[in-house]
């Protein structure tokens, strides 16, 4: 996933009748994780999605199994309840973004969490993805719970097309503290693509990069993040059960690449990690990374994202 790096520093959808990755001196921090206890299968009568649009017509925000897991079980990615809807690996033959390579080895299922580290190899970083074999379209709602690792690596969940043409990103983060901006920043975005010849379209500018204004540093702790799709120009990013971005209609496609009709493809849920090519380089003002040798690279711990679950709902 290429990204580019802003310089220094709706459409409502009526839902059936009615509604609603891959491309910055660490300090010590206080251990503050607070991972919740969860249950062998989730328990949908206490999900808190009150802060969703309100559903009419008797619909309501129902989980889509398929693309959703707590991952709290048994025997790892070798168990049934993962390999039944979930791939150890990308949607395609892709292995990753610039030097990343994605490899099986580098994550596992431990203790009811999805957990990533990443090892250098010769001229290679090896990281950790996966992909719901499943795809789905809009209306929909996926979140995720994670900590993020507190590397110069992005931690991703996001979403593409099977054609690669249509994604949306839900978290994109760098957790390493050497970086103040990064550190303190979640790239909320999504991407149109021609892939011959090959055009990008992203949305650019301060308004992508969202920051709290609390000076949270989002690598110390546990957080959800959401992303709405509620039709084809509609996109909106929720942090911790609050609605932190919503994407302009007018931001969604003004290149046409989708021949004006927006994001409208199905897509399939993507856990990743990666070395983002367009960080090697300070050309935009962003610092550059060496990934082969950046300390939050080098040490393995500093690499560890752990993914407590993933919800996808749809109106039903």
């Amino acid at each position: 996933m290429k990204r580019q790096f802003l310089n220094k520093c709706s459409l409502t959808f009526i839902l059936a009748l009615s509604l609603i990755a891959c491309d910055s001196n660490d300090a010590p921090a206080q251990d503050t994780e607070s991972k919740p206890d969860t249950e062998t299968d989730i328990d949908q009568e206490n999900d808190d999605l009150s802060y969703l649009p309100k559903l009419e017509n008797d619909l309501t925000w129902t989980l889509q199994p398929q693309v959703s897991n707590e991952f709290n079980f048994d025997g790892g990615k070798e168990a049934s309840e993962f390999t039944t809807d979930w791939k150890d690996g990308y949607i395609n033959s892709w292995t990753g973004p610039g030097i990343t390579q994605y490899s099986y080895e580098q994550s596992d299922i431990v203790d009811g969490e999805l957990v990533y580290h990443a090892t250098i190899e010769g001229e290679k970083i090896k990281t950790g993805c996966i992909s719901s074999k499943a795809a789905v379209t809009y209306p929909m709602y996926m979140e995720v719970r994670v900590k993020l690792s507190e590397s110069v690596l992005s931690s991703a969940v996001w979403m593409l097309s099977d054609d690669s043409t249509e994604e949306i990103d839900n978290l994109e983060a760098f957790g390493a503290k050497s970086s103040d901006y990064f550190s303190k920043r979640l790239h909320l975005s999504h991407h149109v693509f021609i892939r011959d010849p090959f055009q990008d379209y992203q949305p650019e500018g301060p308004e992508t990069w969202y920051a709290d204004g609390k000076n949270t540093i989002w690598s110390d702790d546990y957080h959800n993040y959401g992303v709405l799709w509620e039709d084809p120009w509609s996109l909106s990013y929720y942090v911790d059960g609050k609605m932190v971005r919503k994407t302009p209609v007018d931001e969604i496609d003004p290149k046409n690449f989708t021949n004006g009709n927006g994001l409208t493809k199905p897509m399939h849920m993507i856990i990743s990690a990666a070395a983002q090519s367009w960080r090697s380089s300070d050309s935009q003002g962003a610092g550059a990374v060496d990934f082969l040798t950046d300390p939050t690279v080098a040490n393995v711990d500093k690499t560890i994202m752990k993914v407590d679950w993933i919800r996808v709902y749809k109106p039903e």
